[in-house]
């Protein structure tokens, strides 16, 4: 049996399952809501930065899981 929390490449899955894809599935939504809120409260010239959360939670989710990287 591989521990795959010792060895994240190993991993065959996303980064918490079900619950990954999830969290992954819902934070465009966040992102949005987050950056209409703070755009509309009079912060437009850094509300967009929560549009990173997506990619930075793809990374998370699922950017360890390939076995293939040199």
């Amino acid at each position: 049996m591989s521990d795959e929390y010792a060895n994240p490449l190993t991993r065959k899955t996303p980064l918490g399952g079900r619950t990954g894809v999830v969290i992954a599935s819902i934070v465009p939504l966040v992102a949005l809501a987050l950056f209409l809120v703070f755009g509309l409260a009079g912060g437009w010239a850094w509300s967009w930065m929560f549009f990173l959360l997506i990619p930075l939670c793809g990374i998370v989710v699922y950017g360890l899981r390939s076995p293939s990287r040199n």
